[in-house]
């Protein structure tokens, strides 16, 4: 995710300051900037370039400034609001497919604070589609469909639910979270129905890149992967593959580990690293220095995930292992 940070006074700007520190540290942030006062500048200059900004200002100001830039669900920003002395964090636009409720909790839980989730579902304690939707990376085919979806669950109607085994593991989710009615398929499709409405939910390619030091234990590679995918909470079986450079296709342990794993590897030449360019890979002087390349993790599950993918988890070292996770756009 990429965030920025919108202050106005002195003190929202120092608990911008404090929250930004805190982000930084965080590998599934990509990115992080702080912007202070200029309010409808910035949001005129940001808007589509973040994936949520967090207002620290009166909710006021924010509505007025953000009317005429919001567009849809689908494609706005989630948009947070904090008072400067942080006492509540409001999920404001794009609760759900923006991320705004989730990440209202977790910047609560920075600074102390109390996060304001006013979306029904939410408060109901029902698993929306949309919910489903952003927390397994799945692309909703008609989103003007979420509404009457969520509704029927709210009213628990009965509402269908079909999942193909290959994605067996959504149903751990759905035990807890009636009204669905599950349908196993032999269809990997997943698709949701009231009768009136059906939603096809298509999943997301998912791509964790890895680079190594040499003669790296499969064990080490393994808790890894497992260990970035526990901060995601994914389960391994969503994964779709690992990516590595080609410096490392003979590498045993990362070779092993794809097997352990039950994932396939996709080796990407150094020819395509060398010439992929992307702002948000971390450039890796020593890898740089070796291989004449910026980085071999991130850029590899770029490339794997396909043309216009994003990075979900930045580039962490674990143990003479570095992991970054890709999704596809479609």
């Amino acid at each position: 995710m990429k965030i920025a940070i919108i202050s106005i006074t002195n003190n929202g700007k120092t608990l911008a300051t404090d929250i930004y520190n805190a982000l930084k540290e965080d590998p599934t942030v990509i990115k992080a900037d702080i912007f202070h006062k200029n309010v409808k500048q910035n949001l005129e200059a940001i808007f589509n370039s973040y994936n949520c900004i967090i207002g620290i200002m009166a909710t006021g100001i924010m509505i007025r400034n953000i009317c005429s830039l919001i567009k849809n669900k689908k494609d706005d920003p989630a948009i947070l609001i904090i008072d400067e002395k942080g006492q509540h964090v409001i999920s404001l636009i794009s609760g759900h497919l923006g991320g705004a409720n989730e990440f209202a909790i977790k910047i609560a839980n920075i600074i102390q604070g109390e996060p304001v989730i006013t979306t029904a579902t939410d408060l109901n304690k029902k698993l929306g589609v949309d919910c489903l939707a952003r927390k397994y990376y799945l692309k909703i085919d008609d989103v003007s469909k979420i509404k009457n979806v969520n509704s029927a669950l709210l009213n628990n109607e009965v509402v269908q639910i079909a999942i193909g085994s290959k994605y067996k593991f959504i149903w751990e989710d759905l035990d807890l979270k009636k009204p669905y009615n599950k349908i196993k398929t032999r269809s990997d499709d997943i698709t949701v129905s009231t009768g009136s409405d059906t939603i096809h939910l298509k999943p997301k390619k998912l791509v964790v890149g890895l680079g190594s030091r040499k003669n790296i234990e499969t064990s080490v590679v393994v808790k890894a992967v497992k260990d970035a995918l526990k901060i995601l909470n994914l389960p391994i079986e969503r994964i779709d593959l690992l990516a590595t450079g080609d410096m490392k296709e003979k590498e045993i342990g990362i070779i092993n580990a794809a097997e352990k794993l039950g994932l396939p590897l996709e080796i990407i030449p150094t020819s395509l690293i060398k010439n992929f360019k992307n702002n948000d890979i971390t450039c890796s002087d020593f890898v740089n220095e070796k291989f004449g390349l910026p980085g071999v993790c991130e850029p590899s599950s770029l490339i794997a995930a396909g043309e216009d993918s994003n990075l979900i988890f930045k580039k962490t070292p674990y143990n003479g292992v570095t992991v970054a996770v890709a999704v596809s756009k479609n």
